[in-house]
């Protein structure tokens, strides 16, 4: 059997103590909140434990949580318990934030059994479903060092490359809130400026799920999302042309991994996350800008 990409809470209880949970939560510093403080304190699910990006990182880069080497994921994740064959159900506490950021580096490193909880702990929450306090109580496995796979991953020169080049088999699109986007509003890092790539698309994260329940819109709905910002999904499907793909990027990396499991959902094959998103392009000088705010 297929492993599912979204799984609903009540499929979750009912395979409780089968795939290994995992709480992927992760806030903008501005906000003020502790993600794993939450998770001892405010609850988990049952038998979770916490998938830290800030910890699971390549602590070498003075960007934020950029994707670790091979062989500290495979340390780090087998620490939590996780062997290369397990499925992997992750959920965060908003609903649809930073759980597909943990999906997308599974994913990336070829772990193929996992899904993002619909809602996250929000709608287990909602449905009444136990939850657990405390530190998680894990027994380590051992993980193979796995292979990145470099096509669901690109760099600053590849990304610089294809912007100056005006590739047009490549579509890049944008998860920060529009206002950011346009150049309107200041990005929250000091001395980043705000704006976008030359060519690159909007679509703000918060369009794809309902911020209520934390559920993930249909696939109706998400066509729709990315239709308004000129995006359309059916093209994208269309794999017989050499070299087309589609880039994801935002602040930091994890809100562009949203827009990656939408558009798996979807369908579209050709994806892959920018790592250093917006923090890596806007800081450098040779960057390209582009601000509408007229």
């Amino acid at each position: 059997m297929s492993t599912p990409l979204l799984l609903s809470v009540a499929e979750l209880k009912s395979q409780l103590g089968g795939p290994v949970v995992v709480d992927g939560s992760w806030h903008m510093p501005a906000a003020g909140r502790d993600p794993y403080k939450e998770f001892k304190e405010n609850g988990h699910i049952p038998g979770a434990r916490y998938f830290d990006i800030e910890s699971i990182k390549d602590k070498t880069s003075s960007l934020p949580h950029m994707m670790p080497t091979a062989h500290q994921f495979a340390e780090l994740v087998g620490e939590l318990g996780i062997s290369n064959d397990d499925h992997v159900v992750v959920y965060d506490t908003v609903g649809f934030n930073s759980a597909p950021r943990v999906y997308w580096m599974l994913k990336a490193f070829g772990h193929e059994k996992v899904s993002v909880l619909n809602g996250g702990f929000k709608a287990w929450t909602a449905a009444e479903y136990p939850v657990e306090t405390g530190e998680a109580n894990v027994t380590p496995k051992k993980y193979d060092i796995p292979t990145l796979n470099l096509d669901r991953i690109k760099y600053y020169d590849q990304v610089l490359k294809i912007v100056k080049n005006n590739d047009n088999k490549i579509t890049i699109i944008d998860a920060r809130p529009a206002a950011r986007f346009t150049g309107a509003a200041p990005e929250p890092r000091p001395g980043l400026s705000s704006g976008h790539m030359p060519g690159a698309k909007n679509v703000p994260f918060l369009e794809l799920s309902n911020m209520e329940t934390g559920e993930l819109y249909n696939d109706l709905q998400l066509r729709a999302a990315f239709a308004r910002a000129g995006v359309d999904v059916q093209q994208l499907q269309d794999t017989t042309e050499k070299g087309k793909e589609v880039i994801l990027s935002c602040g930091s990396g994890v809100t562009a991994s949203a827009l990656y499991f939408a558009l798996e959902k979807l369908g579209v094959k050709h994806l892959a996350v920018f790592d250093g998103s917006w923090t890596e392009y806007a800081s450098r000088p040779e960057s390209p800008i582009v601000k509408d705010t007229n």
